[in-house]
């Protein structure tokens, strides 16, 4: 008798328990709203579930991808690339300046790559918490991460950069300058 006692007891405090994290999520959408106005209305309660399963799915396709990728470059194969200087000069025939852009500075790399000194923590947790604002809605700070402050600023100087001309004396410093 005790035990269905009990477990009578645990089910309800289950029951309060998804009623409080309900409620949660609905303020959660509330304040989603008003700090992002522009945003796409967020999915009914109903449909909160299936944005947790993709994100839980994304995050762990991401964890195994991450520990069984083979797409590392190690040092030895960066010694067997082809030397420049050693590139026959009558074989070029024409040259073509490419210029390679990756994007700016993302949250992901915000919070990650700057280090794990005493303002680690601090990163890590102030995203977390942005991401449990996200979590009612089909959005991330960590899967598909947008870009940081920095990022942005970065596309704006990269914009300014590509917009001035190419003069064949001054290329090598703006490039250097500006990258």
């Amino acid at each position: 008798p005790e035990s269905s006692d009990m477990s009578s007891l645990e089910l309800l405090a289950w029951a309060l328990l998804i009623l409080v994290l309900l409620r949660a999520l609905v303020s959660l959408e509330q304040i989603y709203s008003l700090l992002r106005p522009d945003a796409p209305s967020p999915p009914p309660l109903s449909g909160v579930p299936r944005v947790l399963l993709r994100k839980a799915a994304l995050t762990l396709k991401g964890a195994v991808y991450l520990v069984l990728s083979r797409d590392k470059v190690s040092s030895s194969a960066l010694r067997r690339t082809i030397d420049p200087a050693e590139l026959e000069p009558s074989r070029v025939t024409r040259e073509v300046r490419l210029i390679f852009v990756r994007h700016g500075e993302s949250v992901w790399n915000l919070v990650f790559n700057r280090g794990f000194g005493p303002s680690f923590l601090w990163r890590l947790l102030s995203t977390l918490l942005h991401e449990l604002l996200l979590v009612p809605v089909d959005d991330s700070a960590f899967l598909d991460s947008p870009l940081s402050p920095l990022g942005l600023q970065q596309c704006g100087q990269l914009a300014t950069f590509l917009a001035q001309p190419c003069v064949e004396g001054e290329v090598a410093e703006r490039d250097h300058r500006a990258l």
